[in-house]
C-alpha cells in the first residue's frame, strides 16, 4: 500500500496543475494571466499578514525569555500533581495556544527528556496535533480582516483549547 502512495503523492502536483492548464486552454482562459494575478494577491496577503506575523513571534520570544513560563511552571505544578498530569507538559499546554512552531520545540524537548512511548510524551503528541494555535489564528485573521469585535471567537477557542487538553490527557491515560 505504500507504494501507490508514494506514487500517488509524487505525481499529485504535476498532474493536477497539467489538468488545470489543459482545462483553462480548453476554456480560453488566459492561463499565465490568472497566475500572476494570483500570485500578485499572493504578495499583498503576506505583506498584510507580516505585521502581525512579527508581533506573535516577539510576544512568543518575549514570553520564553523572560522567565514567565518558568514562573507559570513554579506556579502550577503542585496542581499538576495533584492532577496526576506530568509537570513536563506545562510549557506546552500554555505555549500551544500561541504559537505552533515555538510548541514544536517544546514537544521536541519534551519528546527527547521523556521519550515518544513515555505517558507525556504520548500526551503531548496528541496536544500538539489536537490543540489549535488559538491565539495565533485570531490574532492573523481578525487582524488582517480587520475585524475588531470579536464577539465569541475567543471564549469558544479558549473553551476548545481546554477542552482538547483534557481530552488528551485522557484518552492517553487508557491507552
Amino acid at each position: 500500500m505504500s507504494p501507490i502512495f508514494s506514487a500517488f503523492s509524487a505525481g499529485f502536483i504535476p498532474i493536477m496543475g497539467a489538468i488545470i492548464i489543459i482545462y483553462g486552454l480548453a476554456k480560453g482562459a488566459p492561463i499565465y494571466d490568472y497566475f500572476i494575478a494570483g500570485a500578485q494577491k499572493g504578495l499583498k496577503t503576506a505583506l498584510e499578514i507580516l505585521p502581525f506575523l512579527i508581533g506573535i513571534f516577539l510576544a512568543v520570544n518575549a514570553l520564553t525569555s523572560c522567565g514567565i513560563l518558568n514562573l507559570v511552571d513554579k506556579i502550577f505544578s503542585p496542581l499538576l500533581g495533584l492532577l496526576q498530569i506530568p509537570e513536563e507538559l506545562l510549557p506546552l499546554m500554555f505555549l500551544r495556544a500561541i504559537s505552533g512552531s515555538g510548541s514544536l520545540i517544546i514537544l521536541q524537548d519534551t519528546l527527547a527528556a521523556v521519550g515518544p512511548d513515555s505517558y507525556a510524551g504520548r500526551v503531548a503528541c496528541v496536544m500538539a496535533g489536537g490543540c489549535e494555535t488559538i491565539i495565533y489564528v485570531l490574532a492573523l485573521y481578525f487582524g488582517v480582516t480587520r475585524v475588531k469585535e470579536m464577539r465569541h471567537a475567543f471564549k469558544g477557542g479558549l473553551i476548545g483549547y481546554i477542552t482538547g487538553i483534557i481530552v488528551s490527557i485522557i484518552i492517553c491515560r487508557f491507552i
